[in-house]
């Protein structure tokens, strides 16, 4: 029943053209970073259920819209919050925090590493260095790790302590994982 009703206030929502409305109030979650995934899941595929396109195939054009609308938000939803950085980037926008638009910075010393460890890579690949190759990710994703940990932790903190202090040093976390990812990309 409550899935009933979350899902009604979604088509409302892409009926209207209003905004779609909070991803923790879809799946009746929690608005903290901390979620239970396994009921996050459960409710998800409970509300992918209800509002699939295919349940609605003999309506018309209005009704197959809005439920494609509204599963394509269900899903985006669900993917946002299954993800621990998508998450943190959600809380954070939640909190009042600026997006990676808005705000590219990143730690002071992680422009200095990337170029370096861009360099490296390069070099590595050039000479076919397999093992320099494979040490440089080794050093990468413990970098990824070590970041993830930071916004795992200035994520929690958010919900407490919502001063810009916390929203900043999160938001360049954040900007600075992209960086890493690249990286990772390149490996």
């Amino acid at each position: 029943m409550a899935a009933e009703s979350r899902l009604t206030a979604q088509r409302q929502h892409a009926d209207s053209g209003a905004g779609a409305g909070d991803y923790f109030e879809l799946f009746e979650l929690p608005a903290r970073f901390d979620i239970d995934i396994a009921l996050l899941r459960r409710r998800f595929l409970e509300l992918s259920r209800q509002c699939h396109p295919d349940a609605v195939a003999m309506e018309d054009a209005a009704a197959q819209a809005a439920a494609l609308a509204t599963s394509a938000r269900v899903n985006e939803a669900y993917e946002t919050l299954c993800d621990p950085v998508r998450r943190a980037e959600y809380v954070l926008r939640r909190a009042g925090g600026k997006s990676a638009a808005e705000d590219k910075r990143v730690p002071p010393e992680l422009l200095n590493q990337t170029l370096m460890l861009r360099e490296e890579i390069e070099e590595a690949k050039s000479a076919g260095d397999q093992a320099a190759l494979t040490a440089i990710r080794k050093s990468v994703l413990q970098q990824k790790g070590d970041i993830e940990g930071r916004i795992t932790e200035l994520a929690r903190r958010l919900a407490g302590q919502a001063d810009d202090s916390v929203r900043d040093e999160l938001r360049l976390q954040l900007n600075a994982m992209k960086y890493v990812g690249n990286l990772l990309a390149q490996l």
